[in-house]
């Protein structure tokens, strides 16, 4: 964008006024916390937005919580001894156990520790 770009509105030209912000991918756990600040957390949430930090904020706790999602699929799914072993010799369970005992789990967990924190 130049400098000087205006858009006429009426017998005025205003200026085209751009936020510098950084373009981040916000995924599951960053859509959950940016709607836990804004819903719980006003003040915060608005102070973040307005000084331009509020997708930075939501990228690093979505980060933080991708990291603790992965460290529980792994910790959960040795406690409950679902291996490769499983996963060859008898897929459809693995997947079961998988999904609807393991990654169910490691959500909550994530939820309650990280986004709702």
């Amino acid at each position: 964008m130049k400098a000087n770009e205006y858009k006429r509105i009426g017998d005025y030209d205003l200026p085209l006024l751009r936020l510098r912000q950084k373009s981040y991918d916000i995924g599951f756990f960053g859509r959950r916390h940016k709607a836990y600040l804004k819903e719980n957390h006003r003040t915060y949430y608005y102070r973040l937005l307005t000084s331009q930090r509020l997708l930075h904020q939501i990228k690093l706790v979505e980060d933080e919580a991708k990291l603790r999602y992965e460290s529980l699929i792994k910790s959960l799914s040795k406690q409950e001894n679902i291996n490769e072993d499983l996963k060859t010799n008898d897929p459809i369970k693995w997947i079961q156990m998988m999904n609807n005992n393991i990654k169910e789990r490691a959500i909550e967990i994530v939820l309650n520790e990280v986004i709702y924190h």
